[in-house]
């Protein structure tokens, strides 16, 4: 389908283009938010990569690589500029945000992920409130270890410690749903 999408909107159909920016769109955007970038900024930043992808689309060639592939390394050139621009707080890793640009291309992957995603979540919740907080600070806000510690007033030691241990007691209740060995 997004095969599809992308001749049609390289033939100019407007409304093709608009179809293949609301299926990309989110995971761009969650992109940038994992960034550090507000909200705001995220959707500028967004609507600039889509600008640049609908004026170069002619140049996506899918036996170099995916269209999402393609479309990260917009986003990512596109973040650069954006963090050049201003002074990079020390509060978020954008190593740990790059995954999230990481996730699968293949839709017959997607259902599993989904799966996993909820297993993950169900198992986070599972954890004592101050570990969740932790791990919600590091992993889904993704704040350095320092971010995570000023967030949680506790000393950088202390969140790592913590984190191994939250680390530990997720991987148990993973295996013992059989999400991982």
């Amino acid at each position: 389908m997004e095969t599809v999408l992308i001749e049609r909107s390289r033939a100019g159909d407007g409304d093709a283009f608009a179809r293949l920016y609301g299926l990309r769109a989110g995971r761009v955007k969650a992109y940038f938010l994992r960034l550090g970038f507000t909200e705001a900024d995220a959707d500028d930043l967004v609507q600039s990569v889509f600008v640049r992808v609908h004026t170069s689309l002619g140049t996506f060639d899918a036996a170099r690589g995916s269209f999402g592939q393609w479309l990260a390394a917009i986003a990512r050139n596109v973040a650069r500029r954006a963090w050049e621009k201003r002074r990079q707080p020390d509060h978020f890793d954008p190593e740990l945000a790059e995954e999230t640009l990481a996730a699968p291309d293949d839709p017959a992957e997607e259902p599993a992920a989904r799966e996993e995603t909820r297993a993950v979540r169900r198992a986070v919740e599972s954890l004592p409130a101050d570990l969740a907080l932790l791990v919600r600070l590091r992993y889904v806000e993704g704040r350095t270890t320092r971010g995570v510690a000023a967030a949680a007033g506790l000393p950088e030691s202390t969140v790592r410690l913590r984190l191994d241990e939250a680390r530990a007691r997720l991987a148990e209740l993973l295996r013992a749903q059989g999400v991982v060995e």
